[in-house]
C-alpha cells in the first residue's frame, strides 16, 4: 500500500502501479499514461487499519491531498479508502477498493464486517 501510495505521490510511475494491480481486476483500457497524470499534491498517508488472511489482505487508509493550482490555503481533501489484494507468486497485489468505507458501527450485528474479515461485525469489529 505504501509503495503504491509513494507511486501516485511522486507521479511518472505509472508503470509500476500497473505492474502491482491484479491482472484479474484492472481494467485493461487503463494505460500507464492515464495513472501518470497528476491532479493532487499527495500530502500524506494514514494507514488506518490492515488485515491479512493468507493469500489476501485488506488495507483501510485515508491519504490526504490538495488539488495543484489550488494554493496552499485551500483546505486538503481527504481519500479514505479500504483496499484489497492478494497475494500470487509472493507479491502482493491490488485488486480494488471501496471509497468511503462503512464503519463498524454503522453495521448490523449480523452482517459481514465492514473490514473485509469475511466474519460477521458482533465476531469481528465490534467486539
Amino acid at each position: 500500500m505504501r509503495s503504491r501510495y509513494t507511486a501516485f505521490a511522486l507521479g511518472g510511475l505509472g508503470d509500476y502501479l500497473i505492474r502491482t494491480w491484479d491482472t484479474d481486476a484492472i481494467d485493461p483500457a487503463l494505460t500507464a499514461e492515464q495513472l501518470d497524470r497528476q491532479e493532487q499534491q499527495w500530502l500524506g498517508l494514514e494507514i488506518l487499519d490492515a488485515h491479512e488472511n493468507g493469500a489476501r489482505a485488506t488495507v483501510e487508509f485515508k491519504a490526504h491531498c490538495r488539488p495543484f493550482g489550488a494554493g496552499p490555503a485551500a483546505t486538503p481533501q481527504v481519500l479514505h479508502e479500504r483496499s484489497r489484494f492478494r497475494r500470487r507468486q509472493g507479491v502482493w497485489r491490488y485488486v480494488d477498493g471501496i471509497i468511503d468505507p462503512p464503519t463498524a458501527a454503522t453495521a448490523s450485528r449480523n452482517a459481514p464486517c465492514p473490514c473485509g474479515s469475511g466474519k460477521k461485525a458482533k465476531r469481528c469489529c465490534l467486539r
